[in-house]
């Protein structure tokens, strides 16, 4: 990254909140343009600095609404959100990420894992920590989508990658990961819509988990 991303945190103060942020500051990819407090300020401070490329953001300071993140992206069009919460928090993840966050990591995180998710979420990708990852496997296992009474067979690979997309990866950190190419990759995708019938790769991987092959 040729100029350090600009950060805006926003959550509650704490010793901890100020701890992470001070040991955040030292990486060189990011800076951190404003640390805000109350949720009321956000607004304001994307008003006057539209280019933020990231806001890490508490849960709680969340309006209860399906169009706040993506009024917050209006404001900011480059931005990129990564949503802080509690573990024994149990909104529903998927319908936060479906309205426009980018990630979702517990409070708890340490700096090695921020860091990650930071720069995989600055990179274009999304990312949702393992502890949260349970939680949006529950969620989507109970969804009533796919062919009822209809068993699909997964190969061993088709699984893998299903597992790596709902992970987050791109096509070329998959291709990667399974030391392929990208085209490779594309074609997996393809012939899985064709075999399901499904409309999208995300129907593809409900199915999937309402047989049981990713848990």
């Amino acid at each position: 990254m040729e100029n350090p991303a600009k950060i805006i945190w926003a959550s509650p103060p704490s010793l901890s909140r100020d701890g992470i942020i001070a040991l955040l500051e030292q990486e060189p990819d990011f800076t951190f343009a404003e640390t805000i407090s109350t949720w009321e300020d956000i607004v304001p401070t994307l008003s006057i600095q539209p280019s933020t490329n990231l806001l890490v953001v508490d849960h709680l300071f969340l309006a209860d609404n399906q169009r706040y993140l993506p009024m917050l992206k209006e404001i900011a069009p480059l931005i990129k959100v990564l949503v802080l919460s509690g573990i024994e928090y149990d909104e529903d993840i998927l319908s936060l990420m479906k309205s426009g966050a980018d990630g979702y990591i517990v409070n708890e995180a340490n700096k090695d894992e921020l860091i990650f998710a930071i720069k995989h979420i600055l990179a274009g990708n999304t990312y949702i920590c393992t502890a949260l990852y349970l939680k949006v496997l529950e969620s989507i296992a109970a969804m009533d989508v796919g062919r009822k009474g209809e068993t699909v067979e997964f190969s061993e690979r088709e699984e893998q990658i299903l597992k790596l997309i709902l992970e987050g990866y791109s096509n070329q950190e998959i291709a990667y990961q399974l030391f392929t190419n990208k085209r490779t990759i594309l074609k997996y995708r393809e012939n899985l819509l064709q075999k399901t019938g499904a409309p999208d790769i995300g129907t593809v991987i409900r199915m999937a988990l309402q047989q049981g092959v990713l848990n």
